[in-house]
């Protein structure tokens, strides 16, 4: 790679070229030493100047250059090649370019060092190959002069017989010539002499005659150049011949070295060229019959017999076919810069070998090669450099500066203000020429240019010599003056080439920056007239190429895609593909790395390079996008790349990356259903390829990562076969298994080491199963596609293990992904099990999903070992061709123990996918009999809870813990069909209640007694117990019940078993009861109680019983007379939407009639008979609803409770009271509570209130349609 600079480059680029004839005997002596021409043998000599040159300015100031060069090219070689045909060849470079190892930039921590350490040229070199070849293939253009010679060298033989004649048919400036034949061309340039002596062939005072001659006639610039001197055979070899002649010496490697490389680049351009060019006339001529249209090139040697690449340029079609790989508007030609260009591989083979074994500069010596750089340094340093400084300070003075005095402002006024278009067309304005070459624009006839004695094109010729000579601000000045004579002539192509020389000169200078906004317009504009005005996309391109590398020089990183980004145009794929590839990565190296807009122009320069069929290439950049996007939630831009990926690979003979590309596709919900159907059937038809060509069968080994159907991990259930399946609130049922533990620990349900293998078996979180009880796997799958999927022989993929504890083991499911599939043998007496010795599966051979359907299967595991079986997935094939396993893996919950958790995003392992399997145990199943859809608010109904044990032992210490305790009671199996409000007790009640707080929630279900009083449900048996529910607040609720029971047996793997269970249940309004207390003005001591009750149904409401429940209060009638059934009847029927009301006094118990320490029930009964508060399940109800308002209330009132006292069920001046009803219509029961009236904060050695303190009013919603 160049070690040069930007700068020292494009300087490099623009040096004054040199053109090159010579004698045939001077060829020959070239010819010796395998090098065509003499041109070619000066051509490495050029490219660096040894020692510095110290050119004069306009001003005759010197200005050090430490890498001067020259450019010397045949003068049969200064025409442009066809554009289209250099494409072709720029195209095979690109594609002969293999990409180093990517980096790989996910996130803006990825742009390090190591990343910014390499230079893009390095991690592109396919660009650089494309930048030297558009900077140093050009052709003489009529707007700018840098490809214009500005001196020539003639070379003869010291042999030659005629010296003085050779020279004048060689180069005779008198005689129209290439250098007349373009108007534009000076043909008043340097010539310079060379005698090229072979001390083999002539002797050195012929040879000295002959220079003598030459100088003498000529003049001073004149050179005696000796070379072969190394002594050899009279055997010769010639050009064509590449082996070497026995007995000659081999070339010096080093000076092999100078030819080698630049001849292999050389001869592989010019041949595929040619090649390119062929077929490009062959085209056009079949698409135009037998006439084609061709223009003979006005760049051409009189004396010139090159049928290469002058010949091949003067064809242009008339109507050029495009093709997916042109770059129809890039102009290249031979390099000759020393920085190597990657050969195709399909020309490597025979140029490596052949310019391997040439033996370039055999005769040579070192003194030889110290000769020709003496030479050429002589020649710039007192030849050319000069030539160039007189011709700099006679234009600048004869031109320039009567154009930037008080006439030349005045005559371009003149010219502003009245046009140019009276002037009449002289040698001193613009002419029209005939358009001629290879790459007129179609249409375009004529051609409007400066004749090189017009004071504009001198102009441009000055400001051109000054920038050669790196003179940058006189440069600037110049092109700034003549860009207006330009622009007034409507000379766009002149006027955009100033345009682009004032852009480089104030990036060239080494000064600071004036105005960035300056140097981007100068640019942008033209880049715009080069493609609109002048349609010329080559200058564009070496316009964006030169900015670009300048903007890089001066690290203004942002600033670049813009520019690039302008010559992104549909007319070229290939050249927009390597101009946004270049973007993408300058976003990177901003100030601020911005990753996104990288992987956006990545993308962009993917989907060029695939239109440019340059596969390979777009390959790797959406490779590069994929990374970007990976880990976002940008769902079609990453389908998008993944099948572009695909399609990709696919071409590129990539079977196995495309198929894992386009199953990655295969998921996308955002196609429309024929694209949809499109990407499953390209999938199937790789797949069906990809397993043809490997070898493998793919109903047995796994496609990993296959999008379809879609599966949510999280939602994966097992449950046994006695469970429901429940995939929601998994928090709530694991708080509620969690506090049940608790609570049956202190209870004495668990004792000893039960204890702690309760806890253990809870944070587990496992499944238990007893071999030979099936387990039911519930997996959702969704098809997301509008179009049906068929999935066959799906069956769960498990593993068994003999160890009973949790795995603790990390699962990699890329890893587990490639699972083949797994073979059983059919169960007997069974369809679909399947059995795998450890354990039986459940198969199911063909299932379709709709468009957009989700549907769960169930998939059974009989386990046949105790141990631990771990469901790792579930395998199936779809549409009949292509098995995979998708792995299942849940995550725990989410850890928040540690600073590091709270930081990051962790979570802890799950284990419900993990059975534990154990010896035969109890299997408990429950079935509800008689739970209505909806109940009314406050109604009592009967159920019946159905215990059966599936189990293959006895089931014992069944608990219940619900979510809903107020609203359920559980009673003994005597009490079933029992009439809870029948009339059994006349008079007020007394209960010795323990007035602690306890649990509501957990209740323990009664079970058959034996012999010892231990409740036992055996293997195979049934119990039916009654269960009461009572509609405590409206709306739709959902029964949590978890159910813990036990083996009769004592089971060392497990402590007990669970089972949760749901019920559904409506409650619809009733009664709307409102109540309130005030003291009584009559009595201390009383209260009055104000009780409204409202219907809201369309029936017929009957209170029947008013219950008062305190340890020091009792309550009377006050509106009510009791000993009137009519009074009574109509105080308490309360007909459909309407509302009743009455008074009652609240009154304290006397000393006598009364235990503080117990609960006083007082009965109001409106009907025949008393209804009893000391029965199941009303007193359980009355207390399950005390206790849930009490522990609420300490809740909401925490911080002023007094932490020593433990809080208790009922205070001493606490009262209750429940209002029984029932619909006679309708036969429905039930009661409601007014809670927590607190008349006075009594205790048992606090006296009494004094009358005067002012008691709670209130007006209690309870109970209501709320």
């Amino acid at each position: 790679m160049s070690t040069h600079t930007p700068r020292d480059e494009l300087a490099r680029s623009f040096s004054p070229l040199v053109a090159v004839v010579a004698s045939q005997d001077a060829e020959e002596i070239c010819q010796k030493n395998h090098i065509p021409s003499f041109a070619d043998f000066l051509k490495p000599f050029g490219n660096l100047i040894e020692g510095r040159v110290s050119p004069r300015d306009w001003q005759g100031i010197p200005i050090a250059v430490d890498n001067f060069s020259v450019r010397f090219r045949h003068v049969d070689k200064l025409g442009e090649p066809n554009h289209q045909a250099v494409m072709g060849v720029v195209d095979d470079h690109v594609r002969a370019r293999k990409a180093p190892e990517m980096h790989e930039i996910r996130t803006q921590a990825d742009v390090n060092d190591e990343y910014l350490d390499v230079s893009l040229d390095e991690r592109m070199p396919w660009y650089a190959d494309f930048r030297k070849l558009v900077m140093s293939l050009r052709g003489i253009s009529e707007h700018e002069t840098f490809d214009h010679p500005v001196a020539v060298f003639i070379a003869i033989s010291s042999s030659n017989p005629d010296p003085i004649g050779t020279i004048t048919q060689l180069y005779n400036p008198n005689i129209p010539s290439f250098t007349i034949d373009r108007p534009f061309v000076d043909p008043n340039i340097l010539r310079y002499y060379v005698v090229l002596h072979d001390p083999n062939t002539t002797s050195d005072d012929q040879a000295k005659a002959t220079f003598d001659k030459v100088q003498k006639s000529l003049g001073l610039h004149c050179h005696l150049l000796r070379i072969n001197s190394k002594p050899r055979s009279n055997t010769t070899t010639s050009l064509l011949d590449d082996d070497v002649v026995p007995n000659e010496p081999d070339a010096d490697p080093m000076i092999r070295e100078l030819w080698q490389q630049t001849f292999a680049e050389s001869a592989m351009i010019e041949s595929r060229l040619q090649t390119h060019a062929n077929n490009l006339t062959s085209t056009a001529a079949s698409e135009s019959g037998l006439s084609t249209h061709t223009r003979s090139s006005s760049v051409s040697s009189n004396l010139s017999n090159n049928t290469g690449l002058q010949s091949l340029s003067n064809t242009q079609p008339p109507f050029p076919s495009p093709s997916p790989l042109e770059l129809s508007n890039v102009s290249l030609e031979s390099s000759t810069s020393v920085d190597h260009i990657a050969t195709p591989d399909i020309m490597q083979g025979e140029n490596a070998t052949s310019s391997s074994n040439v033996q370039y500069g055999r005769y040579l010596t070192a003194d030889d090669v110290t000769s020709c750089k003496a030479m050429v340094r002589e020649f710039v340093v007192q030849s050319l450099v000069p030539f160039m400084e007189r011709n700099i300070q006679h234009w600048n003075e004869q031109v320039a500066s009567a154009r930037r005095g008080l006439t030349g402002r005045l005559f371009g006024a003149s010219r502003r203000l009245f046009g140019s278009s009276s002037r009449t067309h002289s040698s001193q304005s613009l002419q029209t020429i005939p358009a001629t070459g290879p790459n007129v624009p179609a249409g375009v006839n004529q051609v409007v240019v400066y004749p090189y004695t017009a004071p504009e094109a001198q102009m441009r010729k000055l400001a051109d010599f000054a920038f050669m000579i790196r003179d940058y601000k006189f440069a600037h000045t110049i092109y700034d003056t003549v860009r207006r004579d330009y622009a007034t002539d409507k000379a766009f192509k002149y006027h955009a080439g100033t345009q682009e020389m004032i852009g480089i000169c104030l990036l060239m200078m080494n000064q600071p920056m004036r105005s960035k906004v300056d140097v981007d317009r100068n640019f942008e504009l033209a880049v715009q007239q080069y493609l609109a005005r002048c349609r010329s996309p080559f200058q564009a391109t070496r316009t964006t190429i030169i900015y670009y590398e300048l903007l890089k020089m001066h690290r203004m990183w942002k600033e670049v895609p813009t520019a690039l980004v302008r010559m992104t145009g549909e007319d070229s794929d290939l050249r927009s593909a390597l101009f946004l590839e270049q973007a993408a990565h300058c976003f990177l190296r901003a100030p601020r790395p911005m990753v996104r807009k990288y992987g956006f122009h990545v993308v962009m320069a993917a989907h060029r390079y695939g239109k440019a069929l340059q596969r390979q290439h777009a390959f790797r950049c959406y490779k590069l996008a994929s990374l970007i996007f990976e880990d976002r939630l940008w769902s079609v831009a990453k389908s998008h790349i993944q099948f572009a990926l695909g399609r990709q690979a696919f071409h590129l003979g990539l079977l196995e990356e495309a198929a894992t590309y386009f199953a990655n596709v295969l998921a996308d919900d955002k196609q429309t259903p024929q694209q949809q159907a499109a990407h499953i059937r390209e999938f199937m038809f790789i797949y069906r390829q990809y397993t043809s060509q490997a070898g493998i069968d793919p109903l047995k080994e796994s496609m990993p990562n296959l999008g379809l159907p879609v599966i949510n991990d999280q939602c994966v259930q097992v449950t046994l076969s006695n469970e429901q399946s429940h995939t929601e609130n998994q928090d709530e049922w694991m708080t509620m298994e969690r506090q049940l533990v608790e609570e049956n620990i202190a209870k004495g349900f668990f004792s000893g080491s039960k204890k702690a293998l309760a806890l253990q078996q809870h944070d587990d979180n496992r499944v238990v199963c007893a071999v030979g009880e099936p387990a039911i796997v519930h997996i959702e799958l969704h098809n997301p596609l509008q179009v049906p999927i068929e999935l066959n022989d799906i069956v769960l993929g498990c593993v068994h293990r003999e160890s009973m504890k949790p795995s603790k083991e990390s699962r990699d499911a890329k890893a587990e992904a490639y699972e083949a599939m797994i073979e059983g043998t059919p169960v007997p007496d069974s369809n679909e099990m399947f059995d795998f010795g450890d354990f039986h599966l459940q198969k199911i051979s063909n299932l379709t999903l709709e468009p957009l359907e989700k549907r769960q299967i169930n998939l059974a595991l009989v386990p046949q070992k105790e141990g631990s079986i771990l469901i790792k997935g579930i395998h199936y094939t779809l549409n009949n061709l292509v098995h995979t396993f998708r792995p299942i893996i849940k995550r725990g919950k989410r850890l928040n123990d540690t600073l590091e958790h709270r930081l990051s995003v962790a979570y802890g392992l799950d284990h419900t996918l993990d059975l534990l399997v154990t010896s035969p145990m109890p299997l408990l199943d429950l079935a509800f009999h008689g739970v209505p859809e909806s109940i009314l608010s406050g109604q009592v109904v009967q159920t019946v809870l159905e215990i059966n044990n599936k189990g293959n032992k006895g089931l014992t210490a069944l608990r219940l813990k619900s979510s809903h305790p107020s609203f359920i009671c559980i009673g003994n199996p005597e009490d079933m069909d029992k009439e809870i409000y029948a009339g059994q007790v006349s008079g007020n009640e007394t209960l010795a209640i323990d007035n602690k707080l306890y649990d509501p929630s957990v209740m323990s279900v009664p079970l058959p007694n034996e012999e010892n009083g231990k409740g036992v449900v055996h293997s195979g048996k049934t119990t039916l117990v009654p269960l009461w529910i009572r509609g405590d607040r409206i709306g739709k609720h959902t029964f949590k019940f978890l159910f813990s029971y036990q083996s009769e047996e004592d089971n060392p793997a497990i402590a007990h078993r669970v089972l949760r269970y749901t019920v559904n249940l409506q409650v619809l309004p009733s009664l709307k009861i409102n109540a309130f207390t005030r003291p009584s003005a009559a009595t201390p001591q009383e209260y009055i109680l104000g009780i409204e009750v409202e219907n809201l149904q369309a029936a017929e409401f009957h209170l029947t019983q008013l219950n008062a429940a305190s340890r020091v209060w009792t309550v009377v009638p006050l509106s009510i007379q009791m000993q009137s059934r009519e009074d009574v009847k109509a105080k308490t029927y309360i007909p459909m939407r309407q509302t009743t009301f009455a008074y009652y006094k609240i009154c304290k118990l006397q000393e006598s009639e009364h235990d503080p320490s117990k609960l006083t029930i007082t009965k109001l009964s409106f009907g025949d008979a008393e209804i009893p508060f000391d029965t199941v399940p009303l007193k359980s109800f009355a207390l399950n609803s005390r206790t849930l308002w009490r522990q609420s209330t300490i809740q909401t009132q925490h911080s002023h409770q007094n932490e020593t006292e433990e809080p208790s069920l009922y205070h001493l001046g606490d009262l209750d009271l429940t209002l029984y009803w029932d619909i006679p219509s309708m036969k429905r029961h039930g009661q409601h509570y007014i809670i927590g009236i607190s008349l006075a904060n009594l205790s048992d050695n606090a006296p009494p209130p004094p009358p005067a303190r002012p008691s709670l009013s209130l007006a209690l919603p309870i109970d209501t349609k709320a």
